[in-house]
Protein backbone atom coordinates (compact mmCIF):
# COMPACT_ATOMS: atom_id res chain seq x y z
CA UNK A 1 0.00 0.00 0.00
CA UNK A 2 1.08 3.31 -0.68
CA UNK A 3 2.48 5.54 2.13
CA UNK A 4 1.05 9.50 2.59
CA UNK A 5 4.28 10.66 0.90
CA UNK A 6 3.54 8.85 -1.80
CA UNK A 7 0.05 9.43 -2.13
CA UNK A 8 1.47 13.29 -1.99
CA UNK A 9 3.68 12.97 -4.85
CA UNK A 10 1.29 11.17 -7.01
CA UNK A 11 -1.44 13.43 -6.98
CA UNK A 12 0.80 16.31 -7.53
CA UNK A 13 2.51 14.54 -10.52
CA UNK A 14 1.80 16.55 -13.91
CA UNK A 15 2.20 13.11 -15.89
CA UNK A 16 1.64 10.31 -13.38
CA UNK A 17 5.44 9.85 -12.06
CA UNK A 18 4.72 7.27 -9.42
CA UNK A 19 1.03 6.10 -10.24
CA UNK A 20 1.17 2.65 -9.60
CA UNK A 21 -1.50 0.79 -12.17
CA UNK A 22 -2.07 -2.97 -12.06
CA UNK A 23 -3.32 -4.94 -14.90
CA UNK A 24 -4.86 -7.82 -14.12
CA UNK A 25 -4.94 -9.84 -17.52
CA UNK A 26 -4.16 -12.98 -19.31
CA UNK A 27 -0.69 -14.47 -19.56
CA UNK A 28 1.37 -11.01 -21.55
CA UNK A 29 2.32 -13.67 -24.25
CA UNK A 30 -0.84 -14.85 -25.47
CA UNK A 31 -1.49 -10.37 -26.01
CA UNK A 32 -1.46 -8.93 -29.94
CA UNK A 33 0.29 -5.63 -28.65
CA UNK A 34 -0.85 -4.06 -32.48
CA UNK A 35 -4.20 -4.96 -31.37
CA UNK A 36 -4.76 -5.44 -27.82
CA UNK A 37 -6.63 -2.62 -25.95
CA UNK A 38 -4.73 -3.61 -22.55
CA UNK A 39 -1.29 -3.20 -24.33
CA UNK A 40 -2.46 0.46 -25.70
CA UNK A 41 -3.51 1.56 -21.93
CA UNK A 42 -0.06 -0.10 -21.23
CA UNK A 43 1.65 2.30 -23.13
CA UNK A 44 0.14 5.36 -22.31
CA UNK A 45 0.58 4.69 -18.95
CA UNK A 46 4.52 4.36 -19.64
CA UNK A 47 4.45 7.52 -21.45
CA UNK A 48 3.02 9.30 -18.61
CA UNK A 49 6.19 7.64 -16.12
CA UNK A 50 3.63 5.18 -13.89
CA UNK A 51 5.00 2.22 -12.88
CA UNK A 52 2.77 -0.72 -15.11
CA UNK A 53 2.28 -4.24 -12.97
CA UNK A 54 0.94 -7.50 -14.24
CA UNK A 55 -0.83 -9.96 -12.53
CA UNK A 56 -3.01 -13.04 -13.37
CA UNK A 57 -6.25 -13.51 -11.80
CA UNK A 58 -4.91 -16.70 -9.45
CA UNK A 59 -2.02 -14.22 -7.85
CA UNK A 60 -4.89 -12.13 -6.35
CA UNK A 61 -4.35 -12.57 -2.51
CA UNK A 62 -6.86 -11.82 0.91
CA UNK A 63 -4.73 -11.57 4.09
CA UNK A 64 -7.21 -11.10 6.78
CA UNK A 65 -9.18 -8.01 5.54
CA UNK A 66 -5.81 -6.53 3.51
CA UNK A 67 -5.68 -6.77 -0.61
CA UNK A 68 -2.89 -7.85 -1.79
CA UNK A 69 -1.28 -9.25 -5.26
CA UNK A 70 1.71 -11.01 -6.63
CA UNK A 71 2.79 -8.54 -9.58
CA UNK A 72 5.66 -8.08 -12.12
CA UNK A 73 7.06 -4.71 -13.02
CA UNK A 74 7.04 -4.79 -16.89
CA UNK A 75 8.16 -2.32 -19.53
CA UNK A 76 6.44 -2.26 -22.77
CA UNK A 77 8.40 -1.68 -26.16
CA UNK A 78 5.70 0.40 -27.92
CA UNK A 79 3.89 -0.82 -31.16
CA UNK A 80 4.88 1.32 -34.32
CA UNK A 81 3.27 1.95 -37.64
CA UNK A 82 4.38 -0.32 -40.10
CA UNK A 83 4.95 0.66 -43.89
CA UNK A 84 1.50 -0.53 -44.86
CA UNK A 85 -0.45 1.84 -42.52
CA UNK A 86 -0.90 -0.29 -39.83
CA UNK A 87 0.52 -0.63 -36.38
CA UNK A 88 3.13 -3.56 -35.86
CA UNK A 89 5.38 -4.67 -32.56
CA UNK A 90 8.35 -6.04 -32.32
CA UNK A 91 9.09 -9.96 -31.57
CA UNK A 92 9.96 -9.03 -27.97
CA UNK A 93 7.57 -6.35 -27.06
CA UNK A 94 7.42 -7.12 -22.93
CA UNK A 95 9.96 -7.73 -20.28
CA UNK A 96 9.47 -8.52 -16.61
CA UNK A 97 10.89 -8.07 -13.62
CA UNK A 98 10.59 -10.25 -10.91
CA UNK A 99 7.21 -11.04 -9.21
CA UNK A 100 6.50 -9.07 -5.85
CA UNK A 101 3.61 -9.17 -3.19
CA UNK A 102 2.25 -6.16 -3.27
CA UNK A 103 -0.63 -4.16 -1.17
CA UNK A 104 -3.45 -2.57 -2.63
CA UNK A 105 -5.22 -0.01 -1.28
CA UNK A 106 -5.77 4.15 -1.98
CA UNK A 107 -3.87 5.58 -4.66
CA UNK A 108 -3.70 2.00 -6.19
CA UNK A 109 -5.52 1.67 -9.92
CA UNK A 110 -6.49 -1.77 -10.72
CA UNK A 111 -7.39 -2.95 -14.64
CA UNK A 112 -9.10 -5.75 -14.37
CA UNK A 113 -8.93 -6.80 -18.18
CA UNK A 114 -9.12 -10.66 -18.85
CA UNK A 115 -10.88 -11.75 -21.46
CA UNK A 116 -14.00 -13.81 -21.73
CA UNK A 117 -15.10 -16.41 -20.70
CA UNK A 118 -16.44 -15.14 -17.38
CA UNK A 119 -15.71 -18.90 -15.60
CA UNK A 120 -15.60 -19.93 -12.49
CA UNK A 121 -12.01 -18.76 -11.86
CA UNK A 122 -12.86 -15.14 -13.54
CA UNK A 123 -15.79 -14.92 -10.75
CA UNK A 124 -13.14 -15.55 -8.03
CA UNK A 125 -11.20 -12.85 -8.93
CA UNK A 126 -14.21 -10.31 -9.11
CA UNK A 127 -14.53 -11.50 -5.36
CA UNK A 128 -11.20 -11.15 -4.24
CA UNK A 129 -10.99 -7.56 -5.96
CA UNK A 130 -14.17 -6.34 -3.96
CA UNK A 131 -11.40 -6.37 -0.68
CA UNK A 132 -9.46 -3.75 -3.25
CA UNK A 133 -12.02 -2.02 -3.31
CA UNK A 134 -12.79 -2.09 0.15
CA UNK A 135 -8.88 -1.34 0.62
CA UNK A 136 -9.94 2.03 -1.66
CA UNK A 137 -8.23 1.09 -4.87
CA UNK A 138 -9.79 2.35 -7.95
CA UNK A 139 -11.00 -1.01 -9.80
CA UNK A 140 -11.50 -1.02 -13.50
CA UNK A 141 -14.15 -1.87 -14.45
CA UNK A 142 -16.04 -2.51 -10.47
CA UNK A 143 -15.92 -6.34 -9.48
CA UNK A 144 -19.98 -6.05 -9.36
CA UNK A 145 -20.15 -4.73 -12.48
CA UNK A 146 -18.52 -7.39 -14.27
CA UNK A 147 -20.61 -10.23 -11.84
CA UNK A 148 -23.46 -8.83 -12.99
CA UNK A 149 -23.33 -6.88 -16.50
CA UNK A 150 -23.33 -10.26 -19.31
CA UNK A 151 -22.21 -8.68 -22.51
CA UNK A 152 -24.34 -11.02 -24.78
CA UNK A 153 -27.74 -9.82 -22.37
CA UNK A 154 -26.97 -6.61 -20.73
CA UNK A 155 -28.05 -4.64 -23.98
CA UNK A 156 -31.87 -6.29 -23.40
CA UNK A 157 -32.71 -3.95 -20.80
CA UNK A 158 -33.00 -1.67 -23.35
CA UNK A 159 -35.26 -3.92 -25.96
CA UNK A 160 -36.45 -1.19 -27.65
CA UNK A 161 -32.71 -0.11 -29.21
CA UNK A 162 -31.99 -3.90 -29.79
CA UNK A 163 -32.62 -6.77 -32.53
CA UNK A 164 -35.54 -8.79 -31.52
CA UNK A 165 -34.15 -11.40 -29.19
CA UNK A 166 -34.57 -14.55 -27.62
CA UNK A 167 -32.64 -16.55 -25.15
CA UNK A 168 -33.20 -20.59 -25.17
CA UNK A 169 -32.07 -23.62 -25.47
CA UNK A 170 -34.80 -25.59 -26.54
CA UNK A 171 -35.64 -26.32 -29.99
CA UNK A 172 -39.17 -25.51 -30.43
CA UNK A 173 -38.12 -21.38 -29.58
CA UNK A 174 -35.69 -21.46 -31.94
CA UNK A 175 -38.03 -22.59 -34.71
CA UNK A 176 -40.60 -20.58 -33.87
CA UNK A 177 -38.23 -17.67 -33.88
CA UNK A 178 -36.96 -18.14 -37.62
CA UNK A 179 -40.42 -18.54 -38.71
CA UNK A 180 -41.08 -15.04 -37.78
CA UNK A 181 -38.07 -13.84 -38.80
CA UNK A 182 -36.32 -15.85 -41.15
CA UNK A 183 -32.48 -15.58 -40.89
CA UNK A 184 -31.13 -15.29 -36.82
CA UNK A 185 -27.74 -14.89 -35.69
CA UNK A 186 -27.23 -17.43 -32.88
CA UNK A 187 -24.17 -16.29 -30.11
CA UNK A 188 -22.62 -18.35 -27.25
CA UNK A 189 -24.01 -16.55 -23.99
CA UNK A 190 -19.99 -16.45 -22.87
CA UNK A 191 -18.40 -16.52 -26.54
CA UNK A 192 -15.96 -13.70 -27.50
CA UNK A 193 -14.33 -12.59 -31.15
CA UNK A 194 -16.72 -13.80 -33.19
CA UNK A 195 -15.66 -17.42 -31.93
CA UNK A 196 -18.94 -19.69 -32.62
CA UNK A 197 -21.26 -17.29 -33.89
CA UNK A 198 -23.53 -19.03 -36.53
CA UNK A 199 -26.32 -17.79 -39.12
CA UNK A 200 -29.45 -20.26 -39.11
CA UNK A 201 -31.94 -19.44 -41.64
CA UNK A 202 -35.79 -20.71 -41.78
CA UNK A 203 -36.20 -24.27 -43.48
CA UNK A 204 -32.49 -25.14 -43.65
CA UNK A 205 -32.03 -29.17 -44.28
CA UNK A 206 -30.17 -29.41 -41.16
CA UNK A 207 -31.48 -27.24 -39.00
CA UNK A 208 -32.18 -29.94 -36.08
CA UNK A 209 -28.64 -31.22 -35.86
CA UNK A 210 -27.17 -27.39 -36.19
CA UNK A 211 -29.57 -26.42 -32.98
CA UNK A 212 -28.40 -29.47 -31.15
CA UNK A 213 -24.23 -28.44 -31.80
CA UNK A 214 -24.84 -25.05 -30.75
CA UNK A 215 -27.15 -25.58 -27.53
CA UNK A 216 -24.99 -28.39 -26.61
CA UNK A 217 -27.65 -31.01 -26.84
CA UNK A 218 -30.31 -28.69 -25.43
CA UNK A 219 -28.40 -28.19 -22.22
CA UNK A 220 -26.82 -24.40 -23.05
CA UNK A 221 -28.94 -21.17 -23.71
CA UNK A 222 -27.77 -19.43 -26.90
CA UNK A 223 -28.60 -15.89 -27.76
CA UNK A 224 -30.89 -15.71 -30.51
CA UNK A 225 -31.12 -12.28 -32.92
CA UNK A 226 -33.12 -11.73 -35.68
CA UNK A 227 -30.25 -10.77 -38.72
CA UNK A 228 -30.09 -6.98 -39.52
CA UNK A 229 -29.18 -6.22 -43.01
CA UNK A 230 -27.06 -3.41 -42.24
CA UNK A 231 -24.32 -5.59 -41.09
CA UNK A 232 -23.86 -5.35 -44.72
CA UNK A 233 -22.15 -1.95 -43.96
CA UNK A 234 -20.06 -2.86 -41.18
CA UNK A 235 -20.79 -3.18 -37.08
CA UNK A 236 -19.58 -0.16 -35.48
CA UNK A 237 -17.76 -0.71 -32.20
CA UNK A 238 -17.68 2.30 -29.92
CA UNK A 239 -15.77 2.66 -26.92
CA UNK A 240 -16.87 4.70 -23.81
CA UNK A 241 -15.19 6.00 -21.34
CA UNK A 242 -17.40 6.88 -18.36
CA UNK A 243 -20.53 6.36 -20.23
CA UNK A 244 -19.00 8.94 -22.91
CA UNK A 245 -17.61 8.71 -26.35
CA UNK A 246 -14.20 8.12 -26.97
CA UNK A 247 -13.89 6.75 -29.96
CA UNK A 248 -15.34 4.85 -32.70
CA UNK A 249 -14.31 2.10 -35.53
CA UNK A 250 -16.51 0.19 -38.12
CA UNK A 251 -15.65 -3.03 -38.32
CA UNK A 252 -16.27 -4.71 -42.18
CA UNK A 253 -17.09 -8.75 -42.28
CA UNK A 254 -14.59 -10.66 -44.86
CA UNK A 255 -15.32 -12.41 -47.56
CA UNK A 256 -17.05 -15.29 -47.46
CA UNK A 257 -18.29 -14.54 -43.73
CA UNK A 258 -20.92 -12.04 -42.13
CA UNK A 259 -18.99 -11.82 -38.25
CA UNK A 260 -17.87 -8.41 -38.25
CA UNK A 261 -15.16 -9.17 -35.55
CA UNK A 262 -11.59 -8.28 -35.99
CA UNK A 263 -10.32 -11.78 -34.62
CA UNK A 264 -12.28 -13.68 -37.66
CA UNK A 265 -10.67 -11.42 -40.41
CA UNK A 266 -12.86 -8.19 -40.22
CA UNK A 267 -11.82 -5.01 -41.40
CA UNK A 268 -11.21 -1.77 -39.50
CA UNK A 269 -12.46 1.34 -41.36
CA UNK A 270 -12.60 4.86 -40.07
CA UNK A 271 -16.56 5.84 -39.56
CA UNK A 272 -18.44 8.77 -37.23
CA UNK A 273 -20.90 8.55 -34.83
CA UNK A 274 -24.49 9.25 -35.90
CA UNK A 275 -27.54 10.70 -34.44
CA UNK A 276 -29.12 7.03 -33.59
CA UNK A 277 -25.33 5.80 -32.40
CA UNK A 278 -25.33 9.19 -29.86
CA UNK A 279 -29.10 8.41 -28.78
CA UNK A 280 -27.78 4.70 -27.75
CA UNK A 281 -25.25 6.15 -25.71
CA UNK A 282 -27.39 8.52 -24.08
CA UNK A 283 -30.14 5.74 -23.18
CA UNK A 284 -26.56 3.10 -22.27
CA UNK A 285 -25.14 5.81 -19.80
CA UNK A 286 -27.35 5.00 -16.51
CA UNK A 287 -27.55 1.21 -17.20
CA UNK A 288 -23.85 1.49 -16.92
CA UNK A 289 -23.10 4.07 -14.38
CA UNK A 290 -25.46 1.83 -11.76
CA UNK A 291 -22.87 -0.86 -11.57
CA UNK A 292 -19.50 1.07 -12.20
CA UNK A 293 -18.69 0.22 -15.54
CA UNK A 294 -16.11 2.56 -16.97
CA UNK A 295 -14.73 0.94 -19.67
CA UNK A 296 -17.16 -0.37 -21.87
CA UNK A 297 -16.86 -1.48 -25.48
CA UNK A 298 -20.51 -1.32 -27.33
CA UNK A 299 -21.37 -2.82 -30.76
CA UNK A 300 -23.98 -1.33 -33.43
CA UNK A 301 -25.26 -2.48 -35.94
CA UNK A 302 -28.09 -0.52 -38.54
CA UNK A 303 -28.67 2.01 -35.34
CA UNK A 304 -29.48 -1.30 -32.69
CA UNK A 305 -27.34 -2.21 -30.33
CA UNK A 306 -26.19 -5.72 -30.66
CA UNK A 307 -23.36 -6.00 -27.18
CA UNK A 308 -22.05 -4.56 -24.29
CA UNK A 309 -18.45 -5.48 -23.70
CA UNK A 310 -17.14 -4.72 -20.20
CA UNK A 311 -14.72 -7.50 -19.41
CA UNK A 312 -11.84 -6.25 -21.89
CA UNK A 313 -13.57 -4.20 -24.79
CA UNK A 314 -10.78 -3.84 -27.82
CA UNK A 315 -10.83 -1.23 -30.50
CA UNK A 316 -8.87 1.62 -28.76
CA UNK A 317 -5.75 0.66 -31.22
CA UNK A 318 -8.05 0.63 -34.33
CA UNK A 319 -9.76 4.08 -33.29
CA UNK A 320 -5.73 5.19 -32.66
CA UNK A 321 -4.86 4.58 -35.96
CA UNK A 322 -7.61 5.50 -37.97
CA UNK A 323 -8.22 8.80 -36.21
CA UNK A 324 -7.63 11.80 -34.21
CA UNK A 325 -9.01 10.71 -31.32
CA UNK A 326 -6.93 8.72 -27.81
CA UNK A 327 -8.93 6.98 -26.14
CA UNK A 328 -5.49 5.37 -24.10
CA UNK A 329 -4.00 8.60 -23.05
CA UNK A 330 -8.12 10.21 -21.89
CA UNK A 331 -8.05 6.82 -19.97
CA UNK A 332 -5.14 7.83 -18.09
CA UNK A 333 -6.31 11.58 -17.98
CA UNK A 334 -9.77 10.41 -16.34
CA UNK A 335 -7.81 8.09 -13.87
CA UNK A 336 -5.25 10.91 -13.08
CA UNK A 337 -7.99 13.46 -12.16
CA UNK A 338 -10.28 10.74 -9.96
CA UNK A 339 -6.69 10.43 -7.98
CA UNK A 340 -5.61 13.81 -8.02
CA UNK A 341 -9.67 14.75 -6.79
CA UNK A 342 -9.29 12.07 -3.78
CA UNK A 343 -11.74 9.72 -5.55
CA UNK A 344 -13.60 7.64 -3.66
CA UNK A 345 -13.22 3.83 -5.13
CA UNK A 346 -15.85 3.09 -8.02
CA UNK A 347 -18.94 1.55 -6.24
CA UNK A 348 -21.99 0.57 -8.14
CA UNK A 349 -24.34 4.41 -7.82
CA UNK A 350 -27.44 4.12 -5.34
CA UNK A 351 -30.77 5.68 -6.62
CA UNK A 352 -30.62 9.14 -5.27
CA UNK A 353 -34.36 9.84 -6.25
CA UNK A 354 -37.59 7.07 -6.27
CA UNK A 355 -38.04 7.94 -9.90
CA UNK A 356 -34.49 6.91 -10.54
CA UNK A 357 -34.84 3.20 -9.14
CA UNK A 358 -35.81 2.09 -12.69
CA UNK A 359 -32.42 3.17 -14.53
CA UNK A 360 -30.75 0.88 -11.78
CA UNK A 361 -32.68 -1.72 -11.90
CA UNK A 362 -30.16 -5.36 -11.67
CA UNK A 363 -28.56 -6.07 -15.24
CA UNK A 364 -28.72 -9.59 -16.42
CA UNK A 365 -25.83 -11.51 -14.83
CA UNK A 366 -22.68 -13.07 -16.43
CA UNK A 367 -23.56 -15.69 -14.06
CA UNK A 368 -27.30 -15.94 -16.09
Amino acid sequence: MLTTSEGDRRSSSAVGEGMRLLFVTDPLETLQPDHDSTVAIMEAAQRRHAEVWVAGVADLVIDGIASAVWARPVRIAPAFRSRAGGSAARERWWRAGEQQRLELGMGDVVFMRVDPPVDDAYLRATYLLDAAVRAGALVLNAPRGLREANEKLTSLNLPDIVPSTVVTADVRDIRDALGRWRVAVAKPLDGAGGRGIIMMRDGDPGLTALIDLVTEQRTRQIVLQEFVPGVTEGDKRIFLLDGEPVGVVNRRAGAGDFRCNLAVGAMAESTTLDADDLEICRRLRPELECLGLVLVGIDVIGGRLTEVNVTSPTGIRDIERLSDERPSERILDWTMEKLAAGAQPIRPRQPERVEEEDACRPIISQTS
